[in-house]
């Protein structure tokens, strides 16, 4: 007896350009490392190393042709050491360089809707749409259409990358290095189609899992007439990875920006450090403030960087409509810009997120990130805002994740996400850095986890706002209050201006609910305060783009959000030290007229 089972699936294809070159062995590193201060002969590294003598001339030529080594004499013999090119290579902490050929692969997979299992598409015999499989049955066939429950196999950006590049690469010298999104197809209207003769599975992909393998043969063993089989999805299922990493770093506390001004300044540095690439999120857009910085966009156009602006504005239809608008007329100004035009996009769709982060490339010190609370692109630069610079590399790469993860929406055929997947893959690939500090990225419900940790604070409990809302109590209130409770902690939580339905009314209650309860709630005037951090102690501070006082993370939209916690002994004190010469409300609080 012949049985056609039919098991619906994804197609997706895509042009993909692949880099193809050798890595780097460890042993050529070793070797590159051990020449770095002094020459030596192969002789001595052979030694050294305990490796044979042929490895050592092997990995020397290959640094030699990389212009990483040079020769040196020595004792009236040949030594080696490193280039002042290789030296910098190696003291920078960057990977060594590396030159790979690129070559253009059209790729196709599908993905099967039931245990997640992808293949090859050469390896799928038959594809059929549902009219065909429907033409199957008119003439006879005894198709069984399996119909899933349960959830599905993930279509994200990431999880396609991920395929994409377990199929394409052929090789441990071979790495997918772009995806041409102008290629990118998805199809979710097809069946791989199998044919079961006599209990034999004919047609099966190589690579197929014993689950599909079971689930086929389970199918194939029904009743005559059995036209519809529904199972339930067992493959591996979507998770939101936004636990914080920690990352060892050095840190300076120059790095911390606070004032309008400051971010004003900080911009404009920003601009004229970039080298090719910079991506800027701004919450909110503004058509006229952005035409404020044109100047040194173009000056930065002028020297190649390429721009891509985002914007995340929808808490209703009148934000979203605004900035929608804001987003056309920078669109328009730039489209008649001859500088600007071709090197600067504008996104016209939000991508829903409150955060505000800068990512860019430069020349001599890698990729660098600010994130903080400023709209960029909207702001008058006029409150009090809160921003922080990253430099480590792997910092940076978890930001350029968050970035991908923002704009990924569209699967493989948005380019700047893969664009972010590759930077996150090479600056992951950065040495480990040393020092006294940890940073690590904040989204989602970490933002949460923190605060409950600052409630724990042995003597300082310092937390800012932008609003006052409704979530407030949950969200800041009372670990303000929890901290407050223990002798000895002062608890303080700032903010500018109520939320949604509190009015004035009713902050000053919850002020003075807030007071008998030990909690020092104030509305700071001017400058307003328009940063959003939690500090706490002498060691820890987070800088972020949550309203800790007026809104809450949401678990299905982890990068809704992103800020920073930053661990380094005395920044929590340096931080407080700061606002207090610019918020008269905190300074008042911390060194109250009256005392003693």
């Amino acid at each position: 007896m012949t049985v056609v089972i039919a098991v619906p699936v994804f197609r997706v294809g895509c042009r993909v350009g692949i880099d193809r070159g050798r890595a780097w062995s460890v042993v050529e590193e070793a070797v590159l490392w051990a020449i770095t201060r002094q020459s030596k002969t192969v002789a001595d590294l052979s030694f050294e190393t305990d490796l044979p003598r042929q490895i050592i001339v092997a990995s020397i030529a290959r640094l030699m042709r990389f212009r990483l080594v040079e020769v040196t004499p020595k004792d009236g013999t040949v030594a080696f050491r490193a280039s002042d090119y290789g030296f910098k290579a190696v003291s920078g902490g960057h990977p060594l360089p590396y030159f790979p050929k690129r070559v253009a692969r059209r790729v196709s997979f599908v993905i099967e809707w039931a245990t997640g299992n992808f293949f090859p598409t050469r390896q799928v015999p038959r594809l059929l749409s549902a009219f065909r499989l429907d033409q199957e049955r008119q003439v006879g066939a005894e198709v069984r259409t399996i119909f899933v429950e349960g959830g599905g196999p993930s279509m994200s950006h990431q999880a396609n990358l991920n395929r994409l590049s377990e199929i394409a690469a052929r090789g441990w010298d071979e790495q997918v290095a772009l995806v041409d999104g102008r290629t990118a197809t998805l199809r979710d209207d097809e069946f791989m189609v199998l044919r079961v003769i006599d209990g034999e599975a004919q047609g099966l992909p190589q690579s197929a899992g014993p689950a599909l393998r079971k689930l086929v043969a389970e199918a194939a063993a029904l009743p005559p007439g059995t036209t519809h089989v529904p199972v339930i999805y067992s493959g591996p299922r979507e998770t939101l990875d936004s636990e914080p990493v920690s990352h060892v770093c050095d840190f300076d506390a120059k790095d911390i920006i606070i004032g309008g001004t400051a971010h004003r300044e900080s911009l404009e540095a920003m601009l004229g450090q970039a080298h090719r690439r910079m991506i800027i999120h701004s919450t909110f857009l503004d058509a006229k403030r952005f035409q404020l910085l044109a100047e040194p966009i173009r000056v930065a156009c002028l020297r190649g960087v390429k721009f891509d602006l985002l914007w995340g504005a929808e808490k209703d239809d009148e934000t979203e409509t605004k900035n929608s608008t804001a987003a056309s007329d920078i669109a328009k100004f730039i489209r008649d810009d001859p500088v600007m035009k071709g090197r600067f996009s504008v996104r016209m769709k939000s991508t829903g997120s409150h955060a505000k982060v800068i990512l860019y490339d430069t020349a001599d010190d890698g990729w660098i990130a600010a994130v903080g609370s400023c709209n960029w692109l909207s702001s008058p630069f006029q409150a009090v805002e809160l921003s922080v610079i990253l430099r480590n590399q792997h910092v940076v790469a978890d930001v350029a994740f968050s970035i991908q993860r923002l704009v990924g929406r569209r699967g493989l055929a948005d380019d700047m996400a893969t664009e972010m997947a590759v930077t996150t893959r090479d600056l992951r690939r950065h040495a480990g850095s040393q020092g006294s500090a940890k940073m690590s990225i904040v989204v989602g419900e970490t933002h949460d986890q923190l605060i409950r940790t600052a409630s724990g604070a042995s003597h300082r409990f310092l937390v800012g706002s932008h609003r006052l809302g409704s979530t407030a109590r949950p969200g800041a209130i009372m670990q303000g209050e929890t901290a407050a409770s223990r002798e000895g902690v002062k608890a303080i939580v700032l903010y500018t201006q109520p939320s949604g339905p509190l009015k004035n009314r009713h902050t000053k209650a919850l002020e003075e609910e807030a007071d008998s309860n030990g909690l020092i709630l104030r509305r700071t005037r001017k400058p307003p305060l328009h940063g959003k951090f939690a500090a706490w102690d002498k060691d820890d501070i987070v800088i972020t783009s949550l309203n800790w006082a007026s809104a809450a993370t949401d678990p299905d939209f982890p990068w809704g959000d992103i800020g920073v916690h930053l661990n380094s002994p005395g920044i929590a004190d340096e931080l407080a030290s700061r606002l207090e010469a610019i918020l008269p409300e905190l300074r008042e609080l911390e060194h109250p007229k009256n005392a003693n």
